[in-house]
C-alpha cells in the first residue's frame, strides 16, 4: 500500500479511537499527516470515502486478532470464549467512536459494516459444528438455522437505529445475544468447562 495512504489511515484511526467519527475530517488529518488537503483528495474522493476507508481500516485490523483466535488449533470452546473476549473488548470502542456518533456516519459505511461482520459471522457456523462432534454444545441444534437465527439479528437488531430508539449500549445488546445463542447451546460439558474458566454466564 502506498505510503501516504498508510499515513492517512494511520492519522484517521487514531483520531477515530481519540475523538470519535466527527473527529475524522479533512483538515485534521491533513493537518497531523502534514499533507495538503490536494494530496489527500488525491487518495480520497470525498469527506465520506475518507471516514469510510478510516473505519473499514479500524475494523479489519482490529478483527485480524479475532481470525486468528476462530483459526487457532484451540478446542471450539475455547476458541468461542476467545471470540466473546475480544468482542467484549472491541466493541466499546465501536461504540463511543461510531454508534455513539451516527449521525457523522455516511450511509454507505454501514453496508460495509454489514459485510464485514456477515463474513466473520459466518465462520462460527465451522465453529459450532466442531464443538458439537466435541460435545460443548448442544446437537439438537442446526447450525445452519442457528447461524441464519444470529446472522439476522445482527443484521437488523445491532444497528444504531435500534440502539438509540431503544436507549441500548451495543456491549448491552450483545451480552443478551450472548446469552440467547451461546449460552443456550451449551451442553453440561460445555457448562463445566465453562465454570472451569471463571467465565460467567
Amino acid at each position: 500500500m502506498d505510503e501516504t495512504r498508510v499515513k492517512i489511515l494511520t492519522v484517521g484511526r487514531a483520531l477515530l479511537v481519540e475523538q470519535g467519527l466527527r473527529s475524522v475530517t479533512t483538515r485534521a488529518i491533513a493537518e497531523q499527516a502534514r499533507i495538503s488537503k490536494k494530496t489527500l483528495y488525491a487518495y480520497f474522493a470525498s469527506l465520506d470515502d475518507l471516514k469510510e476507508e478510516v473505519v473499514v481500516s479500524f475494523m479489519e485490523s482490529n478483527l485480524a486478532r479475532w481470525d486468528e483466535v476462530l483459526a487457532s488449533n484451540a478446542s471450539s470452546i475455547d476458541r468461542a470464549l476467545a471470540s466473546l473476549r475480544f468482542v467484549g473488548q472491541f466493541l466499546p470502542q465501536i461504540q463511543s467512536a461510531v454508534v455513539s456518533q451516527v449521525g457523522a456516519v455516511p450511509p454507505s459505511l454501514w453496508k460495509r459494516i454489514d459485510a464485514i461482520r456477515t463474513k466473520r459471522l459466518a465462520r462460527f457456523r465451522t465453529l459450532l459444528e466442531a464443538g458439537q462432534r466435541e460435545g460443548y454444545f448442544r446437537t439438537d441444534v442446526d447450525p445452519g438455522q442457528w447461524l441464519l437465527l444470529l446472522t439476522n439479528t445482527v443484521r437488523h437488531v445491532l444497528v444504531p437505529s435500534v440502539l438509540i430508539a431503544e436507549d441500548i449500549t451495543l456491549p448491552e445488546l450483545v451480552s443478551t445475544i450472548q446469552k440467547i445463542y451461546f449460552d443456550g447451546l451449551l451442553t453440561e460439558k460445555g457448562r463445566r468447562h465453562v465454570a472451569e474458566r471463571q467465565v460467567p454466564l
